[in-house]
């Protein structure tokens, strides 16, 4: 086998998933009171399977499958050897999935910590999930700075590949806030053009309305003790 580090790739991807819905079960026992967000899952994709919590996805473990598939066959048999465009993309796969996978365990960490101490929350906030996004966004430049560094001092396929599948992520996560405005941008149209079409009552009417609404010189002296 000439790349035996190709079968870390699905396994990553695997607990990926797994890790996930984990973490969208451990927040609602007390992180989930204290910090409101509208998705926990940032990837469109999968942002309905998560919100169910279910463990086993036959779509997800298709695309692995299948990707685990196609990655060895390139790797074994169009790509043999120490090939540096496959070297670049390991380095690319394993860092990126390194990294989610390292923020999952991050995530269960915290979780269960205030889980054991509720004490040391008070109070509740709501994030929209733009800036979840961004937070998300931010947090990978701890992980490029640190690529770029070692990428000016050991150039190596791997490392670039690393530094290249961090810029590709940010790059992703603008595309996911992009998506995100747009679809803001909709429902507003939307809800505009709705308000626009709705009937609106004439002038008559509406004074006939506040007319009805006022009791009349006759009725004030007959009714009113």
């Amino acid at each position: 086998m000439h790349h035996p580090e190709s079968l870390l790739i699905p396994v990553l991807m695997l607990s990926d998933y797994l890790l996930t819905v984990a973490g969208a079960r451990a927040r609602e026992h007390g992180y989930a009171d204290h910090f409101k967000t509208q998705h926990y899952e940032l990837n469109p994709l999968w942002q309905t399977a998560i919100a169910r919590k279910r463990w086993f996805n036959p779509r997800h473990l298709l695309i692995t499958l299948a990707f685990a598939a196609v990655f060895y066959g390139v790797g074994e048999y169009l790509l043999p050897g120490d090939d540096p465009v496959f070297a670049f993309v390991i380095g690319a796969l394993l860092v990126v999935f390194g990294a989610v996978n390292g923020r999952h365990l991050a995530n269960l960490a915290t979780f269960a910590w205030i889980r054991r101490h509720p004490d040391t929350l008070s109070g509740s906030i709501a994030m929209s999930h733009a800036l979840t996004l961004w937070l998300s966004t931010f947090q990978l430049f701890g992980l490029l700075l640190p690529l770029a560094l070692l990428a000016v001092c050991a150039p190596t396929p791997q490392v670039l590949g690393g530094l290249g599948g961090v810029a590709i992520l940010i790059a992703v996560h603008l595309g996911w806030i992009r998506r995100w405005q747009q679809r803001l941008k909709r429902e507003a149209t939307a809800a505009a053009a709705a308000r626009a079409s709705s009937p609106q009552p004439d002038a008559a009417s509406d004074s006939a309305s506040a007319d009805s609404c006022v009791p009349s010189s006759s009725a004030s002296a007959t009714n009113w003790p």
